[in-house]
Parts: structure tokens; C-alpha cells; sequence
């Protein structure tokens, strides 16, 4: 049975990409209130940026800290509010690369320059209709929150009912905000009842449901209209604008209905600027970063003996293609296991090996998100985690190793042995491997090794370097059906290839020595 695997073109830049992103909204943010000095504010924007490099997660987390100052200097009540929220934000949106978290930091830097409604539609477009959805209402909310906070009848074309003063106000900002005198002030002005009131005494109830569903609706439209596995760029393109249209006559209907203080000008405007924001990045994401498909052989497949299995494998296959494109990858695969673990605990006590194996992951999982990679637990002594590109996994299992070799552990000794391979592979929602062939091999390939030591299949270890990849030849691994060639990486400098555990393969009484 056929599988395909979506690959984006130019991944490589698509870090910089979000780097630049984190770094332009938060610039925004700052420089939008006179809280920070502007070489400060300069700075934490650009910091934002370069550690979005590392881990977009952290990132998003430290966008929400240092925007938080300020609502904090106007309200204590909002601004622990917007802590909580924001939060809340990057647990659900920060996956490990935060794009639904960014897209709700752009569309509320979108109403200002007249985009909100292209934010909404390119939500759907890339994050699918689901998650698009779910970042365009969060953006909703979190838009309608902060105009209710500063008073505001609309924000842009986002009707929010807000009633002046409000109860933000960034005109009085403190004039030495880094000595943090501010905070018991705003601390002792704390009025919980006033920021209640902002919030329920909105008016026009229905037109604030009405605009939420139109936003999320609007999302999951052009998610739908964007089939990545077979849809032309011209497709993509009409099906961008055709959403952005509807979403714009729709809340022009809404508005008309319920609201006049928002007037057509500037429905139009917001019209016009989105459709060429979205249609703007839609070409590029299509032409300079397309999502091709490849069709993959199967490695080993099952053959129906009768008529009903025929259909029930057919049925498989239908419903397979959308799993494939949204949840199956092709990606590098790397795991580790932890040597003598059984020993260790037996030596060391439960307690104190548990702490050991904790202090390992926090040391090893910060190295794998660093070098673009996303992590996790095996749920016992182990770590596994995808990359997109073979020599970001070879470089990451050099620098595990060599952390682990490091004092960070407290003078206790950690050998792990790594595995590494390239394949096919299930991918949960914050991007780490689940479950998948790429998997399957990795620890196979893995368990030809000792602990201390790195070993991968040939389609990741032909793009190291040849001075630290040592050829073991082909071996016959448990569960595979085919020998695979094996490479060990070495990653000190005195390091030198081991003997290898399994059955190797005499290529001279191979059938098939080229594999």
C-alpha cells in the first residue's frame, strides 16, 4: 500500500522566518508603549528573535513576560490577567515551532495596519482548519479582552463594545521602570471591581458571538480550501482570496445589521490590505517554501487473501490519505537509551536514579531543542526526537555526548548509547516521534551499540562529515526485512569505532550489495 510524505521546500529558512516574526511583534509591542527605554526595548525584541532560533516555545514564553510589564505599570489586576492568559497561550500554541501562537500575536499587530482579516484566513491556510480555528477565536478573545481594558467601542474592523475610559491607560508610564518602584504602586492601586465592570458591561453581546464565529469559521474555510497534497498554487491562491472575500462581506453584513459605528471606508480598506497581505504570502509560502508530495514504497506490506480484506484495506486508504498528509512525516529519527540502568538502580537506589535520570533529560533535551530538534521522554531511561534535517540529528547526538562526558551531572557517570535513522514517522502534536518505521529503525540500529557511543543508518550518516563517520557495513536487524548499512559517529577526539553486536552481512554473498 502506498504511502506519500510531505516535505517543505527551503526548511532551512523557515527558522529565520519565525525568528524574524518574534522579533518584528515584539518590537511592535514595545515601541507601542513608552514603558522601556527604546534601546531596551530594541533589545528584548531582538533577544525574542535569537531565542526563537533555539526554541520557539521559549520564545513565546518570553514575548508574554516582557509584554506584561507594562499592563502590569497601568493595571496589576490586568496585568496578572494577561499573564495567566498569555500563559495559557503558549502552552496550547506554543508547539515546537509556535506557529499557532504567532499567528495570534499577528493578528493582534494586524488591526493596526488594517490586516486582521488575512491573519484570520492564513491561520487556516497553514495551520489547517482545525488549529486555525482555534488560533483565530484565541485571537478574537484576546483582541476583544484588551479593547475592553482600554475603553475602545471597535478595534479595526473587530467590533468590541467597550466604554471610555477604559481601564488601561499607557500615557503615564513610570519614568525609571527598571527600578521596579512601580510595582508597589500599581500594587496599592489595585481595583478588581473596576476591571469586572470593563469586563461585563460590554454592550451588543450579539455581534461579539456573531464575529467570533465568523473569525474561526473563516480559518476553518480556508484550511478546507487547502488541500497541500494535491492542490495547484493558482488553486491555493483563489482559494486565499475567495476566503478572505467571504469573510469580509460577511462581517460587512454583521456590521450593517448590528453595529453603524464602524464605517464601510474601513471595511473596504481592511478588505483591500488583506487580500494582498494574504495573496502576498501565500505566493511565496507556495513558490519559494511548497509542500511536495512524495510517494513512498512500503518496506514491507500485507496481501489480502479474499474480496473482504480487499475492501476493508481500501477503506484503510482512504481515510490513510488524510492522516498522512496532516500527522505523518518524513523525518530524522534519533533515541537514546541509558546503559546499565538496571545495574544503576540496583547500586545507586530508586530514588536517587530516578534524580539522575531527570538530570540527564533536563541536560540533554535543552541540546536537542537547540539544535532543532523536538524531544521527549521515553517514559523510562531514554529520550526520543525528530529533526528535519540529518546533520541537525548527527550534530545533536555529538553534543549529547559530549554534555554527558562534561561535570554537569555532578561527577555521576551517564553512558546512553544514540540511534539515528531517516523515514517515515507519526508525529504528535508538539512535532516528536510517536510511532513509525524511521522509529522502529533508529532503535534497531541503536541496539548494535554499546553505551557512549553513536550509530546511524546511510541516508543521515552521508551527510556527516567523513572524518568522524565510520563505515561498519550492512547488518541484519531484528524486525527488518532488508540488511541496512550502519555508520558509526564518533564524537570525541579520541574516539574510535567499537565492534558492533549484530550479525553483519558478507557483501560478497549478498544479493543485493548496493543496498
Amino acid at each position: 500500500m502506498a504511502r506519500a510524505r510531505l516535505q517543505r521546500g527551503n526548511s532551512r529558512l523557515l527558522p529565520w522566518v519565525r525568528a524574524a516574526l518574534f522579533t518584528a511583534v515584539t518590537a511592535l509591542a514595545l515601541f507601542s508603549v513608552d514603558f522601556f527605554p527604546a534601546a531596551l526595548s530594541g533589545l528584548l525584541a531582538i533577544a525574542t528573535g535569537a531565542l526563537a532560533l533555539y526554541s520557539a516555545p521559549l520564545a513565546s514564553v518570553l514575548f508574554v513576560a516582557v509584554c506584561a510589564l507594562p499592563v502590569l505599570a497601568a493595571d496589576f489586576v490586568v496585568g496578572v490577567l494577561f499573564l495567566v492568559v498569555g500563559f495559557g497561550a503558549t502552552q496550547y500554541l506554543g508547539d515546537h515551532e509556535a506557529r499557532g501562537f504567532i499567528a495570534v500575536a499577528l493578528a493582534a499587530v494586524a488591526i493596526a495596519v488594517h490586516a486582521e482579516w488575512a491573519v484570520v484566513i492564513l491561520a487556516g491556510y497553514l495551520l489547517g482548519p482545525g488549529q486555525g480555528a482555534v488560533a483565530a477565536v484565541v485571537a478574537w478573545l484576546l483582541i476583544e479582552i484588551a479593547g475592553l481594558m482600554l475603553g475602545r467601542p471597535a478595534l479595526g474592523t473587530l467590533f468590541v463594545g467597550g466604554t471610555a475610559p477604559g481601564v488601561l491607560s499607557f500615557t503615564n508610564m513610570p519614568t525609571d521602570p527598571l527600578t521596579f518602584g512601580w510595582v508597589s504602586e500599581s500594587f496599592a492601586a489595585i481595583d478588581t471591581a473596576r476591571v469586572f465592570a470593563a469586563l461585563t458591561n460590554t454592550r451588543d453581546l450579539a455581534i461579539l458571538g456573531v464575529q467570533a464565529a465568523l473569525w474561526g469559521g473563516g480559518a476553518a474555510i480556508a484550511g478546507m480550501l487547502h488541500r497541500p497534497d494535491r492542490t495547484r498554487k493558482i488553486v491555493a491562491l483563489g482559494g486565499v482570496s475567495a476566503a478572505v472575500t467571504v469573510l469580509g462581506v460577511a462581517t460587512a453584513i454583521a456590521l450593517s445589521v448590528t453595529d453603524s459605528s464602524i464605517g464601510f471606508d474601513k471595511i473596504a480598506l481592511t478588505g483591500a490590505v488583506s487580500l494582498v497581505v494574504a495573496l502576498g504570502i501565500t505566493a511565496v509560502t507556495e513558490w519559494y517554501f511548497p509542500l511536495k508530495t512524495q510517494v513512498l514504497r512500503p518496506t514491507h506490506g500485507l496481501q489480502a487473501e479474499d474480496a473482504d480484506v480487499d475492501e476493508l484495506l481500501s477503506a484503510i486508504a482512504t481515510a490513510e490519505a488524510a492522516l498522512t498528509s496532516r500527522h505523518t512525516a518524513n523525518a530524522v529519527v534519533l533515541i537514546t537509551d541509558m546503559k546499565s540502568f538496571s545495574a544503576m538502580t540496583e547500586s545507586l537506589g530508586s530514588v536517587e536514579s530516578a534524580k539522575l535520570v531527570q538530570r540527564h533529560r533536563d541536560l540533554l533535551l535543552p541540546v536537542i531543542d537547540g539544535h532543532g530538534g523536538a524531544g521527549k521522554s521515553t517514559g523510562g531511561d531514554g529520550l526520543v526526537a525528530a529533526f528535519s534535517e540529518p546533520l541537525q540529528a548527527l550534530t545533536a547526538a555529538r553534543a549529547m555526548q559530549r554534555s554527558l562526558a562534561g561535570p554537569e551531572l555532578g561527577g555521576e557517570t551517564v553512558a546512553i548509547r544514540i540511534g539515528i535513522a531517516q523515514g517515515e514517522v507519526v508525529l504528535d502534536k508538539a512535532g516528536r516521534p510517536f510511532i513509525g518505521a524511521a522509529l522502529n529503525l533508529a532503535a534497531r540500529v541503536m541496539d548494535l551499540a554499546d553505551g557512549g557511543r553513536i550509530m546511524a543508518e546511510a541516508s543521515v550518516a552521508e551527510h556527516g562529515d567523513p572524518a568522524w563517520i565510520h563505515d561498519h557495513g550492512r547488518y541484519r536487524l531484528k524486525n527488518i526485512h532488508e540488511p541496512v548499512h550502519v555508520y558509526e559517529v564518533l564524537w570525541a577526539a579520541d574516539s574510535i569505532p567499537g565492534v558492533l553486536r549484530g550479525e553483519r552481512v558478507d557483501a560478497e554473498n549478498d544479493d543485493d550489495p548496493g543496498q
